[in-house]
């Protein structure tokens, strides 16, 4: 017997309603003529009811997000996205949600949000390497500053995944990836750059993050046809990047690496990418350390080791700038 059957008749309906009518909290209150906190609560009361040994071991506000993330009433990117990464740093919180997500799915007319696996979303803003307030980071940083100082847990399943991570509110994200694959199809010609012209404006004049600077990333072989875009958006005083780039070789027995560089002695490794398969395709993001500024060129190069003291094989590069 499901423990969907167990239900109280008012939480199953709750959940019922939002997900086989996939309606949100607000228009199952209407529907149902009673107040919209009234739906969210009946419907948390029942995620905590069918699976209550692993819901004991999250405290209540990160339960309350990640039972949201699965009932698809987190409307905001930014808001999915750091559900994501929450869920892909805690086993516990995996753990209730695969266990809330089996029981749900004979609810669900389709596939429930994915439940990132360990390692596959990006570390929270917190968790980010951060960067020393003095000089650019060099190889052989101590640990914490340099990620991929630390053996202990490989780095691509500690940096950011390709699907977008960081804390920062980053609902520009899709209107940079629209832009960055006109660029990348499109080549870069006058169209392509009063695109990214526009967008860049537009981001500017819209609350939120603004999109400050498009990177064109080039391959150093000639004729090859991979290429690649890297945005930087600003929000406050945080920055981040997102990376499009097509046309590589799938990842098997090496993965990629993004780098700030500046000479041979002065570079920082900035994130690791998740595995490119068939797609060929790389698509990521996460916070820029508080130093960019201080780097000239960004290079995404093929690493083998686990805690590479210097760049590897540079796949694409390019002049590097955090824009104004």
């Amino acid at each position: 017997m499901s423990r969907l059957d167990e239900l109280p008749p008012d939480q199953r309906a709750a959940l019922s309603l939002l997900l086989r009518q996939r309606k949100s909290y607000g228009e199952v209150a209407t529907l149902l003529a009673i107040d919209e906190r009234a739906v969210h609560d009946r419907a948390h009361a029942a995620l905590a009811l069918l699976a209550p040994r692993q819901a004991r071991e999250l405290e209540a506000e990160r339960r309350e997000a990640v039972g949201d993330y699965l009932l698809g009433q987190q409307p905001s990117v930014a808001d999915r996205l750091a559900t994501r990464t929450y869920l892909a740093g805690s086993e516990p919180a995996r753990q209730w949600a695969q266990a809330i997500s089996d029981e749900l799915s004979p609810l669900a007319p389709g596939p429930l949000p994915e439940i990132p696996t360990d390692g596959a979303g990006a570390a929270p803003a917190a968790e980010q390497p951060s960067a020393p307030s003095a000089a650019p980071a060099r190889a052989g940083a101590v640990a914490g500053d340099d990620p991929f100082a630390s053996p202990e847990h490989p780095l691509a399943q500690r940096l950011p995944s390709s699907r977008v991570g960081g804390a920062l509110l980053l609902l520009a994200i899709a209107a940079a990836v629209i832009v960055a694959v006109v660029l990348i199809t499109g080549g870069g010609g006058s169209h392509a750059s009063k695109a990214a012209s526009r967008s860049a404006a537009a981001a500017k004049t819209t609350s939120g993050p603004a999109l400050t600077q498009r990177l064109t990333l080039r391959s150093p072989s000639p004729g090859s046809k991979t290429v690649g875009v890297m945005d930087i958006l600003v929000e406050g005083s945080r920055r981040a990047f997102f990376i499009d780039a097509e046309n590589l070789p799938e990842s098997k027995g090496f993965f990629y690496a993004l780098w700030l560089y500046n000479s041979p002695t002065s570079h920082r490794p900035l994130s690791a990418s998740p595995p490119v398969g068939s797609s060929h395709r790389l698509q990521g993001g996460a916070l820029l350390p508080s130093d960019a500024a201080s780097y000239h060129t960004v290079l995404l190069t093929r690493e083998t080791s686990r805690t590479p003291a210097q760049p590897g094989p540079i796949v694409l590069s390019g002049p590097f700038s955090v824009g104004s």
